[in-house]
């Protein structure tokens, strides 16, 4: 069993909101690098490119998912 105010309905704090803003934009920006360096190590561009960020996107759309659903 969660202590109190560490269960679903908790009230998120300051830090749940960075950690959520900052996980979607490492996933965004690092999805979308690896994209890159791929493309240009492989002379793909710009497929690999589109593939990371849109891999990325999916990848931050699903922590935030996860995040709120702690706290409903």
């Amino acid at each position: 069993m969660d202590g109190p105010g560490q269960g679903p309905g908790r009230t998120p704090k300051l830090g749940d909101f960075f950690w959520m803003g900052t996980a979607c934009a490492i996933s965004v920006v690092g999805a979308g690098a690896a994209g890159y360096g791929l493309d240009a190590w492989l002379h793909t561009t710009p497929w690999l490119s589109f593939v990371g960020l849109a891999f990325g996107i999916v990848s931050a759309v699903m922590l935030c998912v996860a995040q709120v659903r702690k706290f409903t």
